[in-house]
């Protein structure tokens, strides 16, 4: 029978896939391992013995070249629209600093302390109030529900990997609005990244001028799929420092004289663990618990110094974070969280030398809840999604030693945020828009009578907010070493339970009183290289800023010995900020930053009307080496 050409092309396809069967074998045979005393078996055949000719026969593939621009853990921080620094800590967690040294060299960044090294601090970002910046620590909340702040002496910097610090936005990554920006603390990993190298045990010392030291060590050991990091250390400072006391005159210099800081000791004691498990399907799955104790003074004021009032405070923390593989061909990211905080604020001042009044406290502060985060990528029309809920609830149990021994009341605070957002490339990837909306419900409880008939009245009951904000932004990249971004957002500070109810005391709580608003607008430029004569990876940041901040909270006297909370206050905050960065011969490092920031006030107020905020210096600026 005469074959077909559909014969002949069957033969020839078959003849080819045998071939092609036959080379991946002898490359599987080639690539295997052979056992110490095994060499490779001759083939048999036509009655005698010989060697497959496949075993020594060489394939030789053509080059392959790929052609990428290099892609470094960071850059999706700063491919967003917003602007954000990134503070990585590196050799400096072995330098007596605490968080509040390293965020005072950020641009845009103020920090205020109520002593020396190691005191409680809080930071302004933009010329907002301290209440008015969110912190987390590994997305976790930091602020308090009673305060709304979030004391920087809680945070060992020896356990921190990197600061990041988002000026003048609430990412859709982190639960609360903030009117002046975002401060994420991420803690060190229990396993090196990638292509990096960790001792599995540390230690290190530091001293420094007036009684200052610092003891921290850190151990990593890993066994199969389980890494383990513990850290922990031991700080402490007399802060006996000389300054010029004017008196409490200073307009008046001749009765100015130097004086020696009293009562400004600090000494803190930290430990922290991060476990992690490498599971199949899972990209982080890990428990992180910190516990931080601080004891010290707290000084007053400079022309009348306190010479015996204390503070201590406790706080812990634990998170268990779940973060599986992408799903859909690695179009879809998961992320969950879950938190525990429970902190112990005591104060102890019988006589008054801080306060109006003898004062001696030991509250607790708790709070529980959980976040989930999904993005969707969306390859064909450049287009990123992200989903953010997060359900939080607060204690605050205050117990007073005086006058009388007295628990309570308690305040309560429950949260759900849903937060929202789209990024959208177009023009190949040289133009970005940028949109997002955010929705918070809170509720407030306060239940207990007034205990002291004088005092005005405090409502009883619930406080619901409902609060909807919406953001956009751009970042337009026209080449490949300029960035321009500019960001629009509507943000808010829910009022704390200290201005919702009062503290029972010379404070009586406004249960109306409402949130505090602001309209924030930004516009910048960035410029960048890999490379600029011998300066690697040099940069140029400028960025203009005007913001609207109304409902201010302001207190105002309602009676002879009591203030109250009144919605009133307004600012106009502008300026302009200025950083550069770049690293001289590969080694030398070189930073700095200058920004000169007017937030004014334009409220109805005659006497405030015009008049600069205080605690926001107009110039400010700073470098390092």
């Amino acid at each position: 029978m005469v074959p077909t050409d559909a014969d002949k092309l069957r033969s020839r396809s078959m003849r080819a896939s045998m071939a092609i069967a036959l080379l991946v074998a002898a490359l599987l045979l080639r690539s295997a391992p052979a056992l110490p005393d095994e060499r490779p078996a001759p083939a048999r055949g036509g009655g005698g013995e010989r060697r497959s000719d496949f075993l020594d026969t060489l394939f030789w593939a053509p080059e392959i070249v790929v052609e990428a621009t290099r892609i470094r853990p960071d850059d999706a921080l700063f491919n967003r629209t917003g602007f954000v620094q990134l503070i990585e800590l590196g050799p400096r967690r072995g330098r007596v600093e605490d968080a509040a040294a390293l965020l005072a060299r950020a641009v845009g960044v103020r920090v205020r302390r109520w002593g020396g090294l190691g005191s409680p601090a809080a930071v302004s970002i933009r010329g907002s109030s301290s209440t008015q910046v969110q912190f987390y620590l590994d997305g976790v909340p930091l602020n308090d529900a009673w305060s709304g702040t979030a004391d920087l002496s809680d945070v060992p910097v020896s356990d921190i990997d990197r600061i990041e610090v988002f000026r003048g936005t609430s990412p859709t990554g982190f639960g609360g609005s903030s009117i002046g920006g975002t401060i994420n603390l991420v803690s060190a990993p229990p396993r090196a990244g990638a292509g990096g190298r960790a001792a599995p045990l540390e230690a290190r010392a530091a001293a420094g001028s007036f009684d200052a030291a610092r003891l921290q060590g850190a151990l990593r050991a890993a066994a199969g799929p389980l890494a383990l990091r513990l850290g922990g250390g031991y700080e402490r400072s007399a802060g006996d420092f000389p300054f010029l006391d004017d008196n409490g005159t200073p307009a008046n210099p001749g009765d100015d004289s130097e004086a020696l800081r009293i009562n400004n000791d600090y000494s803190r004691i930290h430990l922290s663990g991060r476990l992690a498990l490498d599971a199949p399907r899972f990209d982080d799955l890990s428990l992180t618990i910190s516990d931080a104790r601080r004891e010290g003074g707290v000084p007053g004021i400079g022309s009348n110094q306190s010479a015996a009032a204390r503070s201590e405070r406790e706080r812990r923390i634990g998170s268990l974070r779940v973060r599986p593989s992408p799903l859909a061909g690695r179009l879809v990211h998961l992320e969950g969280t879950g938190f525990y905080s429970w902190t112990a604020d005591r104060f102890d001042d019988p006589g008054g030398e801080v306060g109006l009044m003898g004062r001696s406290t030991d509250n607790r502060i708790i709070a529980h809840g959980g976040s989930m985060r999904s993005k969707l990528f969306a390859p064909p029309i450049a287009l990123t999604a992200e989903l953010f809920l997060e359900g939080k609830k607060e204690r605050f149990l205050p117990f007073d030693y005086l006058p009388a021994p007295a628990e309570g009341p308690d305040r309560i605070r429950r949260t759900f945020t849903v937060a929202g957002s789209a990024d959208l490339g177009l023009l190949g990837g040289l133009l970005y828009l940028a949109s997002g909306l955010r929705s918070e419900w809170s509720r407030s409880e306060y239940w207990d009578e007034q205990p002291f008939p004088w005092l005005p009245p405090v409502p009883q009951g619930p406080v619901e907010r409902r609060e909807t904000t919406p953001s956009a932004g751009f970042r337009l990249n026209p080449a490949g070493w300029i960035t321009l971004k500019g960001n629009w957002g509507e943000h808010y500070r829910l009022p704390t339970f200290f201005e919702l109810f009062g503290d029972l005391g010379t404070v009586t709580g406004v249960p109306d009183l409402g949130p505090e608003r602001g309209v924030n607008r930004d516009i910048g430029i960035i410029c960048s290289a890999e490379r600029l004569w011998r300066i690697e990876r040099p940069s140029l940041e400028a960025v203009w800023i005007a913001n609207d901040v109304d409902d201010l909270i302001l207190f105002f006297q309602n009676s002879q010995y009591t203030v109250r909370p009144v919605n009133i206050g307004a600012a106009r905050i502008e300026g302009l900020e200025l950083s550069a960065a770049g690293t001289l011969g590969g080694a030398l490092r070189l930073t700095g930053h200058w920004s000169r920031i007017e937030a004014r006030d334009t409220g109805p107020i005659p006497y405030y009307t015009g008049n600069l905020l205080p605690g926001r210096p107009l110039p400010e600026g700073g470098g390092s080496v």
